[in-house]
């Protein structure tokens, strides 16, 4: 816009050049034709008049020399007022196009500004709505952190209570058993054998339950007696002499049975072992 603006402004100087110009002509090429030197716009009344006073020339002198200053004066004042004309219509042209290019600017500039709003709050938005979605993703695994632990602590406080409670029917089998023994000094041998028979088989029945229960849930006893010693299953506590027919490094004698969990030895077997 202001390059434009420097062009107009050069062309209308060089337009107002031109017409000062072409006065300045027209008042030489007129001084010419009545015989008068040409001083410039300013000086032309002057020298008309200096030409009247110096003339002995007679009334029809005078007159001509005075229609030549009038034709002057009016010449200049329609070429000054001609040229002020031209100049003030193309300073207010000038200003209307200047105007006219702010005006298109600034509703450019308000449709940019409107269109970098709409842009930022769209933005807006969508950082609000990310943030939303960020803080409800944190809660969501904040709760499931807390759930998972809750989880976590009630298997391992509470992983036993099925074995638990298949062990309540062997512990009540136990206490009937002990229950049908009545000690007394009175008790006659035959009574004596007929409770301790009760209670063997009350035992044994308790024995066979409890094995049913550890089978269930996965422990299984084990009896190494003449295998080949194993320190990851066996715990030897004595040597045994060598005896007929029995091999060195074999498990002579068991004084606790082994047991496990789902093949993992969580006691192992305590042995007597045959010596080399």
């Amino acid at each position: 816009r202001g390059d434009r603006y420097l062009s107009a402004s050069g062309a209308m100087t060089t337009l107002r050049s031109m017409l000062r110009a072409g006065r300045r002509i027209g008042l030489a090429r007129h001084a010419a034709a009545t015989g008068e030197a040409y001083h410039g716009i300013a000086s032309v009344p002057a020298a008309a008049a200096r030409g009247l006073a110096s003339s002995a020339a007679g009334p029809a002198a005078v007159r001509s020399a005075r229609s030549r200053v009038a034709s002057f004066e009016a010449f200049a004042r329609s070429g000054a007022a001609s040229s002020r004309a031209f100049s003030a219509e193309g300073e207010k042209k000038d200003d209307a196009e200047e105007e006219a290019d702010e005006g298109n600017d600034a509703v450019e500039s308000d449709e940019e500004t409107e269109k970098l709003r709409a842009e930022l709050g769209e933005r807006d938005a969508q950082v609000k709505d990310l943030n939303d979605k960020l803080l409800r993703t944190l809660a969501d695994m904040e709760n499931l952190r807390e759930r998972t632990r809750r989880q976590a602590e009630a298997a391992e406080k509470f992983a036993i209570q099925g074995f638990c409670k298949d062990l309540l029917d062997v512990a009540d089998n136990l206490g009937r058993a002990v229950s049908t023994v009545e000690v007394g000094e009175d008790a006659d041998a035959a009574k004596t054998a007929a409770t301790l028979k009760s209670l063997h088989e009350g035992v044994l029945m308790v024995e066979k339950q409890l094995a049913s229960t550890f089978a269930k849930h996965g422990v299984e006893k084990y009896d190494p007696t003449g295998e080949p010693f194993d320190a990851n299953d066996h715990m030897a506590l004595f040597n045994v002499p060598l005896a007929e027919g029995a091999e060195a490094g074999t498990v002579a004698a068991v004084t606790k049975a082994g047991y496990k969990l789902h093949d993992r030895v969580i006691r192992a077997a305590e042995v007597g072992v045959y010596q080399a």
